[in-house]
């Protein structure tokens, strides 16, 4: 069953848009992709793993509503699993679809002592039989400066790990992240940093799952979507009256990579649909888990009053829930348009979404 919806908006370059989003979701299994019998609509607003605690929550699913990705987003959420029950150190969980893959390393959890002659160390992990992925388990978090000061990890806030020298009293304070970067590990020479001003050389959090939009880089993305540049401008030269400070100051422009929520590395393409899929490592029953994308590419009509007219369609979303085998895609199918001014004299304004 698909599930559609109509966004008016634009592109990147600023070119009004109407765009139509089609939802579909299938059951995975190991070499088969069924159409899933569950309701699975278009998320309308972020789900967080923990809705007490928004700000500092993982997001295990990200509102669907996007008019317009420059790229197909690939999100995994679900548990790391040691082979068949048994007990692990660690696991390099990854994904690959197509041309898009990534590996992550999740350790047993571990701790710092410290050493009379070799200073902070991180001990080895425990073995462990699964492990929940997510940003919350990733290095990042929250730090105290040698002044008392709370200090942020810009990529990743929700992370645990992050420290600076002189704003810890005990090695026993101190975390280590269950999930790691292999290319950008986690070491006694990076486990503190001397100063915050230099955390872009810290450990770089990884995971699979979704990222936050208050996560470095994305909300250095955001901006004035180039639809409402003009009138952005317009109303800071007014402002400006008052205040001559803002006199020519630059409004900054949306990149469209802000709409990007898949983890770095996770997100190109545009992906067709029809890629093969491999997952490692999460599934309790099978080490490796290999399906094929259902390569069943909606048919988008809309009709403005001139008849129905196909929309090509692109893949914006693959979303794998792995706990409960589930696989959402998302496709946009969207056609220029004189802009919102002239949505009053659109005689008609009929969408749908069928099979091929």
């Amino acid at each position: 069953m698909w599930h559609k919806a109509f966004i008016p908006s634009g592109k990147p370059d600023g070119t009004p848009i109407l765009s139509v989003l089609a939802k579909k979701s299938y059951t995975i299994a190991p070499g088969a992709v069924t159409e899933c019998d569950e309701y699975v609509p278009l998320v309308e607003n972020d789900v967080f793993a923990e809705p007490d605690n928004p700000l500092y929550s993982d997001v295990v699913a990200e509102n669907d509503h996007i008019p317009f990705k420059p790229f197909t987003d690939v999100v995994v959420t679900g548990k790391a699993y040691a082979p068949r029950g048994k007990r692990a150190y660690h696991l390099d969980v990854g994904i690959a679809v197509g041309q898009l893959k990534k590996t992550i390393r999740v350790f047993g959890e571990r701790t710092v002592e410290s050493r009379a002659l070799r200073g902070l160390q991180i001990t080895d992990p425990q073995p462990s039989t699964e492990m929940t992925l997510g940003y919350r388990r990733a290095y990042g978090g929250i730090a105290r400066d040698k002044k008392g000061t709370l200090m942020t990890f810009y990529p990743n806030p929700i992370g645990t790990g992050f420290a600076l020298k002189g704003g810890f009293e005990e090695a026993s304070q101190l975390r280590v992240p269950n999930i790691e970067d292999p290319a950008a590990p986690v070491t006694t020479d990076n486990l503190v940093l001397d100063d915050f001003e230099k955390w872009p050389e810290a450990p770089k959090p990884a995971s699979l799952g979704w990222t936050r939009r208050n996560f470095y880089p994305r909300y250095t993305y955001a901006g004035v979507l180039p639809e409402y540049l003009a009138a952005a401008e317009k109303n800071r030269d007014e402002m400006a009256k008052k205040y001559p400070q803002l006199a020519n100051a630059p409004m900054p422009k949306m990149d469209f990579r802000v709409y990007q929520g898949a983890s770095d590395g996770l997100w190109g393409g545009p992906l067709k649909g029809n890629e093969p899929v491999r997952l490692t490592y999460l599934d309790p029953d099978n080490p490796t888990f290999d399906f094929q994308l259902p390569g069943e590419t909606p048919v988008i009509t809309l009709d403005t009053g001139e008849g129905a007219k196909q929309l090509p369609a692109v893949l914006q979303t693959v979303f794998i829930n792995k706990e409960k085998n589930l696989l959402s895609l998302v496709w946009r199918g969207c056609v220029e348009y004189g802009g919102v001014e002239t949505l009053a004299q659109v005689r008609k304004l009929e969408f749908d979404v069928a099979k091929a």
